[in-house]
């Protein structure tokens, strides 16, 4: 009997491809942290008069690739909706970001709603996988 809930467990944990990936409470705060390091670099390169934010943007970089192997992984995971949602919202983040810089006013811009929209999107899914993965705990 055991042997079959330890199987069941085992194979909850396993994507659609087979492969054992990070749970949804270790992906959501990872996609917290991400969220918040795009927050901050958005907030540098926005209010600040460098002339140069390469930290800045290798961040958004890498926020931009987890979001992007996140989204990849819950379609794979049979979670479409959620994945197709944040390809959307991570297209037009990437799309949006030829308009933020320095001097950027909060408005209703398309590219600023886009970004704001992004990291509300992220933000929010990040709190979803948080909760997905302690529903997932407590019935198994």
């Amino acid at each position: 009997m055991t042997e079959n809930i330890n199987a069941a467990n085992q194979s909850a944990d396993l994507d659609r491809t087979g492969h054992a990936g990070l749970s949804p409470i270790a992906s959501g705060f990872a996609t917290l942290g991400f969220c918040l390091l795009a927050f901050l670099a958005f907030d540098d390169i926005t209010t600040d008069n460098a002339t140069s934010f390469t930290f800045e943007y290798i961040g958004l970089f890498g926020c931009a690739l987890w979001a992007l192997f996140l989204a990849i992984r819950l379609i794979l995971q049979g979670h479409r909706i959620l994945g197709a949602l944040s390809v959307i919202m991570l297209a037009a983040a990437v799309w949006s970001q030829r308009k933020i810089g320095p001097g950027t006013i909060p408005g209703w811009e398309p590219e600023y709603v886009a970004t704001a929209s992004g990291l509300l999107w992220f933000l929010l899914l990040s709190i979803l996988l948080v909760l997905m993965g302690s529903r997932r705990r407590v019935t198994s």
